[in-house]
């Protein structure tokens, strides 16, 4: 089973996002931040998406799922490969085409999320380092999906033991994630609830 190196991975998330916290705070202290709950509880629901996507991506990786469906944008001419009910979390984590589905779904799922709070963010009076930065996670969010693709097609030309196309653009597809982490955290960071003093 995957599911304690899963486990594993994210709580490295966490780490990896506090200590990106804690670097923020030395930075620029409490004097930054945009008071509003509402933008502030999308960049919460965008990183619980962001988590689980990582998590998936370790899956794929781990389970070599790439090479399961190598086409886009059906899976393997399917917009729906799923056959018969998902009955076990052990499916989830252990089915390779399964865990590309849901892989592949949640990176359109984030990526309009992402495209929603970046439009909202383009239409609220924001504070300084906000207006710096307002456009960043958009940006990287449509990089990390077309190296997803890219990687994609590039599965298919993988040979065992050869360090070829695939593993070049699957390894910036994961470093890229992790960017697109850390600058869902600072915006976390720059956004506080309205009634935050």
């Amino acid at each position: 089973t995957c599911a304690l190196p899963i486990l594993h991975f994210i709580f490295a998330l966490f780490l990896l996002s506090y200590t990106w916290w804690f670097t923020l705070e030395l930075q620029w202290g409490e004097s930054v931040y945009l008071l509003n709950s509402r933008l502030r509880n999308q960049v919460l629901i965008l990183l619980v998406l962001i988590f689980f996507q990582l998590a998936f991506g370790a899956l794929m990786a781990g389970h070599k799922a790439a090479t399961v469906a190598s086409t886009w944008p059906t899976i393997n001419g399917m917009w729906w490969p799923i056959d018969g009910p998902v009955q076990q979390i052990s499916d989830w984590l252990n089915n390779p085409l399964l865990v590309h589905f849901v892989h592949r779904s949640l990176a359109y799922l984030l990526l309009t999320g992402i495209l929603v709070f970046t439009y909202q963010l383009y239409t609220t009076p924001l504070s300084k380092p906000l207006l710096s930065f307002r456009g960043l996670a958009a940006g990287v969010a449509g990089i990390q999906v077309l190296l997803g693709i890219l990687s994609l097609f590039a599965s298919r030309g993988i040979i065992p033991g050869k360090w070829g196309w695939f593993e070049w653009l699957a390894q910036i597809h994961q470093l890229t994630g992790m960017a697109l982490l850390l600058i869902l955290v600072m915006l976390l960071y720059l956004i506080r609830p309205s009634s935050a003093r």
